[in-house]
Parts: structure tokens; C-alpha cells; sequence
């Protein structure tokens, strides 16, 4: 490696410099702090760094506004952000405008925030390596012809390693997705972990149904925000215990439309959002239905999926007002209306996995194996 590692952080808050400078003192890298946007460009400028990390909230520039011209100066910087879970949009906005690599909450686990950035530094060399390995390339094919087969070998074994690389990339932006579901479910203590257990749920319906790779991770990020609109929704209406009011129900029938709003400017969402916009739609296409009272194929069919997910989510879990129902009663619920309000086939997919994996199939602690469908 031609260069030292070195790391910036911005903060308004010494505090949390110190506390992140104290966490990196045995590493082997070069950790710099600046407590202002203005002040971190000028380092910039002056130092070369390969990751770079911000807050959001700070005096003369906002962290989506530092990340976006970070961006347009150094954009081989690998940019991360470190933030709490209270705005969801501005989340959306790092990602987007930004092109952050991993979004990090406060408070942070030492052990991962460590690993995170390790992996980060790992990114920087290997596009360096690439830029080094490109530029290599170019020289040798002027002076030496005969040595094209050797170099295209170690350019298609980095290729390799820079597909790995991807692979880890596309892990990092499920699990910002992740983060991000994780905001809204933080708003109820009763639904901690609901959209994890939907998208996950959903995800093994789709692998059920025989569809792609590709396909089955889209579902399980759609299921994994289906909900994400409801960061726009009242607190206090969310986390009701008792039956809500006509006027009540109207206003919580807007979270999937908000979801999708939220979802579309957003380039690597933008073909969830229909999906999240759509979950709540009847098959049979009846008033029950919500946005836009769709019918049958009309509805994405990751919509229809998450439907029968997020169902069966809900009627296993305890809720304020009522304890978790039994499996048989979830059963005899999807076989009821199978054809009005569920896909028959989606629901036929969840009793078919239902009756191979019985009730170890709904497990509150259960995770999405990207590797299992980039790799398997």
C-alpha cells in the first residue's frame, strides 16, 4: 500500500471525537477530527483521506449537504454517516445524494463500528488497486503485446475480487435498508422487529413461489420497508392500544403512500416503491383494499407476497390489545380469504412452507441471509 490510512470524522460534539479518536488510538491508521463542514473540505484539501465520516447535525452545513460535496471533490472517498435513527429522510437523503457507503447509529457498538470502517478502508485499496492495475493496463499494452494474456489474467482475478466487493456493497445497503426499518419500528415497542420478520417471511414465499435471486431480495426489501411510511404518521395513533376511530383509520391507511414517496427519489429503491405503495391491496380488488383498490394482477406481485407476510406477521405476534393468536387460527384466517383478500397462490406458497417447517417457521429472532442468494 502506497499511502496511510488515515480517517476524518465530523462532529460538532468534542465529546464524541474523543470517544471515537480513543476507540481507534491501537489501530493503524490516521484519525483526523474537524468539528464543521467548512473545516473538513479544507483537510480535505490539504490531506488525502479514504473514508470519511459525518454527523448530521452540525452549525453551517448539514451532514447531507458535506457528504454531497464531498462527493463532488473527492469522490473516491469511501463516505459514511453517523447518525441517530430520529429522521428518516435525512437518512434517504445521505444515500441518495451522497452515495454513502454504510449509514451508522449513535449509539454505536465499538466492536462493529470497527469492523465497519476496516471494510471501508478494504474498499478504498481494492479501487485503488483497480485504478493502479487499469493504469498498468494502458502502459503495458504500448511497449510489451506479448504481455496482454498475463495482465488480463490479473485484471479478470481482480474483477473477482472487485465482484466480491459488490457483494459486500449490495450486504451494506440492506443493511442501511435495515437501519431504516429499524427507525419505524422503534416507534412502537410492540412492533419492534415486525418489518425484519415480514421481509424475511416474505422472502421465503417468493423462494417458495421458484422466482429468481434477484426477485427474492427485492421482496424482502420491499417487505422490509413496506411500513416506512409510517414514520409520517402520529406516534400516539400507531401505538393505540384500543380501536381506532373512522377518521383514525383513514389517516393510517396513508402510510403505504408515504412510504412510496419517501422511497422514489431514492435511485436503488425507486423499483420497491410501487411494491410498498400497493401491500395493502385487496386481490379481489373490493373497498377493503388500499390506495387505489387494485385487483388481481394488477397489484406488483411483491405487494401481494408481503400481504400474506405481514398478515401472517401480525396475527403471530403480541399486540396491546390482544396476545398472539394460535398457528391454527393464522391457517383458517388465509384459507378464509384466499382469493378475496390473498393471492391464492401466495397463500398457498405460505401453507405449503408451513406444513414442512411447522411453527419453527415463525421465529421472532429471524434474519435475511443476503449470501444465501448472491452466492447460493
Amino acid at each position: 500500500m502506497k499511502y496511510k490510512r488515515t480517517i476524518l470524522f465530523v462532529d460538532d460534539e468534542p465529546n464524541i471525537l474523543k470517544s471515537l479518536q480513543r476507540l481507534l488510538r491501537q489501530d493503524e491508521m490516521n484519525v483526523l477530527c474537524a468539528s464543521t463542514g467548512v473545516e473538513a473540505l479544507e483537510i480535505l484539501g490539504k490531506t488525502p483521506a479514504q473514508v470519511f465520516v459525518t454527523d448530521q447535525r452540525m452549525p453551517e452545513m448539514s451532514g447531507v449537504d458535506l457528504l454531497s460535496a464531498v462527493r463532488e471533490r473527492h469522490p473516491e472517498i469511501i463516505r459514511m454517516m453517523l447518525t441517530g435513527f430520529t429522521e428518516i429522510k435525512v437518512a434517504v437523503e445521505a444515500i441518495n445524494h451522497g452515495e454513502i457507503y454504510r449509514l451508522i447509529t449513535k449509539p454505536w457498538n465499538d466492536d462493529e463500528l470497527r469492523a465497519t470502517i476496516r471494510q471501508a478502508f478494504e474498499q478504498a485499496d481494492l479501487k485503488e488497486e483497480i485504478k493502479r492495475l487499469n493504469q498498468v493496463t494502458r502502459e503495458q499494452n504500448f511497449k510489451f503485446q506479448d504481455m496482454n494474456r498475463n495482465l488480463e489474467e490479473k485484471v479478470r482475478e481482480r474483477t473477482k475480487q472487485l465482484a466480491h466487493k459488490h457483494h459486500e456493497l449490495r450486504t451494506a445497503y440492506v443493511q442501511t435498508v435495515g437501519a431504516l426499518a429499524e427507525a419505524v419500528d422503534a416507534k412502537d415497542a410492540y412492533t419492534r422487529g415486525h418489518s425484519e420478520r415480514v421481509g424475511v417471511y416474505a422472502s421465503k414465499i417468493a423462494r417458495e413461489m421458484g422466482f429468481t435471486k434477484e426477485f427474492i431480495e427485492r421482496v424482502y426489501i420491499a417487505g422490509l420497508l413496506h411500513d416506512v411510511g409510517k414514520i409520517g404518521i402520529r406516534d400516539a395513533l400507531i401505538s393505540k392500544p384500543g380501536k381506532l376511530t373512522e377518521a383514525e383509520y383513514e389517516e393510517i391507511k396513508r402510510h403505504p403512500s408515504i412510504g412510496a414517496k419517501i422511497l422514489e427519489p431514492v435511485d436503488f429503491l425507486a423499483d420497491v416503491a410501487p411494491c410498498v405503495r400497493h401491500h395493502h391491496e385487496w386481490y379481489d380488488g373490493s373497498s377493503s383494499g388500499y390506495p387505489d383498490r387494485l385487483r388481481g394482477d394488477a397489484i406488483p406481485l411483491p405487494s401481494r407476497i408481503i400481504l400474506v407476510a405481514d398478515t401472517v406477521e401480525a396475527m403471530t405476534s403480541d399486540r396491546p390489545y390482544r396476545k398472539a393468536m394460535p398457528i391454527d387460527c393464522v391457517v383458517s384466517e388465509l384459507n378464509k380469504y384466499s382469493g378475496s383478500q390473498f393471492d391464492p397462490t401466495c397463500a398457498e406458497a405460505f401453507l405449503r412452507l408451513l406444513d414442512r417447517e411447522g411453527e419453527c417457521f415463525i421465529r421472532s429472532e429471524v434474519k435475511f441471509d443476503i449470501y444465501e442468494f448472491i452466492e447460493g
